[in-house]
């Protein structure tokens, strides 16, 4: 059995260097996650992660409580697969993180946010992250596919504000697979499968294009997917040869057109996989 612990270090400085850039925001997160996703629970030597009090939430005065000092605001969604400070490998303090099924950008998701821009000096960068086979994604799509399921839950409405904001991404992510695959795509083996992580990629990229449009003077904003299966976070890609998940944060359109980053999603070796039923 490997242990993989965080160990209290008195000998780090009392206070964690925060990002000064947007550019040093993602490289850090970018890091974190490649760390997480290095961890390998059949090594022989323990993975030890060195922390300070100040990772630890404790405040530079005993007993009292820190500054609110977190250097990224996040979008996440709220399944339990997918803890956005353990997924970063960040500490208190680090992440100001708002979580909902479906990493949905409704009203209090962006008032949230809205608070952490305007309030908090030390955020450098709004990020979305989704997650592959996220429950939420996939009630939209079954709604999309067989429309009676979601007449059935018509009348519970918080539930359905959820499923209707996620539709617009799986109506595109839909019509990306008709385009790059034919439009007998709906018959392989794995087009569900294939359709839900599609349009929750959509859907976070979309999500970061709209707090783009909101805040994009003021910080960078980025999106990225949490894979569950290899535990990064990316985006699935066509673009790399045979590799079929390129590992980091990356910035939503800067012209609000998606048919690129559509294509490319759907054309990936990671989709077309998924479309195999593999």
């Amino acid at each position: 059995m490997t242990r993989i612990s965080w160990l209290y270090d008195a000998s780090l400085a009392g206070v964690e260097h925060s990002p000064a850039t947007e550019q040093e925001a993602i490289a850090r997160l970018d890091a974190g996650n490649a760390e997480f996703a290095g961890l390998d629970p059949g090594a022989d030597e323990p993975h030890v992660h060195r922390v300070s009090a100040d990772e630890l939430g404790f405040g530079a005065v005993p007993g009292v409580a820190p500054t609110q000092a977190p250097f990224a605001a996040m979008l996440g969604c709220a399944d339990a697969r997918a803890p956005l400070e353990l997924v970063f490998m960040q500490s208190a303090n680090d992440l100001f993180a708002v979580r909902v099924a479906g990493n949905v950008l409704g009203a209090e998701c962006v008032g949230s946010l809205d608070f952490a821009v305007e309030n908090l000096s030390s955020v450098r960068l709004l990020a979305v992250v989704g997650h592959t086979g996220c429950g939420a994604v996939t009630a939209a799509v079954d709604a999309y596919l067989d429309p009676t399921t979601h007449l059935a839950r018509s009348a519970n409405l918080p539930l359905r504000a959820i499923t209707d904001a996620i539709l617009p991404a799986v109506r595109a992510g839909d019509r990306s697979l008709q385009q790059v695959h034919g439009p007998s795509v709906g018959d392989r083996p794995g087009f569900r499968a294939a359709l839900i992580d599609t349009a929750v990629v959509i859907h976070a990229v979309s999500c970061a294009g709209t707090l783009a449009q909101l805040y994009g003077t003021r910080m960078g904003v980025v999106a990225g997917v949490y894979d569950l299966a290899s535990r990064t976070v990316g985006l699935p890609t066509a673009r790399d040869g045979e590799r079929s998940w390129r590992a980091g944060l990356a910035a939503p359109p800067k012209d609000g057109d998606y048919r690129t980053i559509l294509a490319d999603v759907a054309s990936s070796q990671y989709v077309r996989t998924i479309l195999d039923g593999a």
